[in-house]
């Protein structure tokens, strides 16, 4: 008996020691591919992998290449795929998903630039493009690659970098010296007489009250929050004179006291259409709905430009962006408006599936999606569509329905996926004719 158990323990062991021989097994990777990247190259991922196609690898090396991927701070997930080649060698494949949104750097209180430090990096991280996510990992990266290219400059300095809000929904990756700089703590106008204080005030603390302060930095939030106060009244010329600080009395950091002057009011004058969609002025204009007026209101420009870009999207631009161009005549006084769509590449609905039902479920569903394939995507539908089916309450017991749009950059094609979760009963109910919403012509979109 005790012979037995020494055999099947040899044979055991022998077993492992094949196992993890064949674990760190080595082969040349013959090729490495990325799939799933839409911002980033595939040639820079690969690079920040640290695999080289020509050298040998073993599953312990494609572990650690992913790891490393991960730990960038640049992808929410990260998996790595390997299988043998046509060569004798290794197929690498990554799968990678990553981070959004991405930011612009902002530099304060450094003797550098954006446009140096952009150019630096471009060099020497493979997956730096300009604009960075902002996870506490790419920040630290892009500190240290700022500061090697201080000490490259022999002003050697500790750097630190966060991301900002510089105005509504406005966000950059700041970078200033690690020590920090002196936080607003109370902010005074003088020189204004068309806007009261009050507003100014408020308009100024939404963004300014706490935030680090650099010269550079305060004006950005000045022309963001308190030029749109002015040019909604048609002061198109209004200018910051002066802008002093001291330190604060009541908190640390310091006060900041801001002359400006307002300058006269203009008169709107022509209003039309530049850029790619020129040709198409008079439907830009249709969806822009600019209304006539004496003085110019730029918040109704701003307002325009959030309708064509939203126009834009159901008609399938999902890439779209809009802004505008002003031309200001000092003599006459009137100011000049055209809106610039850029539109993007023109996406078209794929197919549509449906999880989570019952076979006479997916068919009325299917019948009841109004977007045919090959037509151009609405961005808003699905959510449009979701809902129009829970307000009906076409089955019982309904907890959710999640709505997936995948999205093919290249192709320009955009597939669907519903899925149906119920309570914990689970109950169904075969949807029905019902006013308003049938299996039959489809959900109406009204727009």
């Amino acid at each position: 008996m005790t012979r037995q158990i020494s055999l099947f323990l040899l044979l055991f062991a022998a077993l492992g020691a094949a196992a993890a021989d064949a674990q760190t097994l080595s082969f040349p990777v013959d090729s490495i591919t990325v799939e799933g990247n839409r911002i980033l190259s595939a040639q820079g991922i690969a690079a920040a992998s640290g695999l080289k196609v020509g050298e040998k690898a073993d599953g312990s090396a494609f572990d650690a290449a992913r790891d490393r991927l991960l730990a960038t701070g640049y992808f929410e997930t990260v998996a790595c795929k390997y299988k043998p080649s046509d060569k004798s060698g290794y197929e690498v494949t990554f799968e990678v998903q990553e981070i959004q949104p991405l930011y612009d750097l902002r530099i304060e209180a450094l003797p550098v630039t954006v446009p140096e430090v952009t150019a630096w990096l471009k060099t020497k991280d493979p997956l730096f493009t300009g604009r960075i996510p902002g996870t506490q990992q790419v920040l630290d990266r892009t500190a240290r690659g700022i500061e090697e290219y201080l000490a490259s400059k022999n002003q050697p300095r500790k750097v630190a970098g966060k991301v900002v809000l510089l105005a509504e929904k406005k966000y950059e990756a700041q970078f200033t010296p690690a020590e920090g700089v002196p936080n607003v703590s109370l902010v005074t106008f003088e020189g204004n007489k068309a806007v009261r204080d009050t507003d100014l005030q408020n308009a100024i603390a939404e963004v300014a009250f706490g935030q680090p302060y650099t010269d550079t930095n305060f004006r950005v939030l000045l022309d963001n929050q308190i030029r749109p106060l002015y040019e909604k009244n048609g002061y198109m010329r209004v200018a910051f004179t002066k802008i002093t600080t001291t330190p604060s009395t009541q908190v640390k950091g310091v006060d900041v006291h801001v002359t400006l002057t307002e300058g006269p009011q203009f008169k709107l004058g022509e209003v039309g259409v530049q850029g790619p969609m020129a040709d198409q002025a008079k439907h830009i204009l249709n969806v822009a709905k600019i209304g006539k007026m004496a003085i110019a209101d730029f918040d109704q420009i701003r307002n325009a430009t959030v309708r064509v870009q939203t126009g834009l999207k159901h008609e399938g631009y999902l890439d779209a962006e809009v802004s505008y161009d002003k031309h200001i005549n000092d003599e006459t006084k009137v100011v000049d408006v055209y809106l610039v769509p850029n539109p993007g590449p023109q996406y078209m609905f794929g197919k549509l599936a449906v999880k989570g039902l019952g076979l006479d479920g997916v068919d009325a569903i299917q019948k009841m999606w109004g977007v045919k394939p090959g037509e151009p995507f609405p961005a808003e539908y699905p959510d449009y569509f979701v809902k129009k089916v829970k307000e009906e309450g076409l089955f019982d017991n309904l907890a959710d329905i999640r709505n997936e749009p995948s999205i093919d950059p290249e192709k320009h094609v955009v597939d669907v996926t519903l899925e149906f979760k119920y309570g914990a009963d689970g109950v169904k109910k075969k949807p029905q004719q019902q006013p308003g919403i049938s299996p039959g012509p489809g959900v109406p979109y009204p727009y």
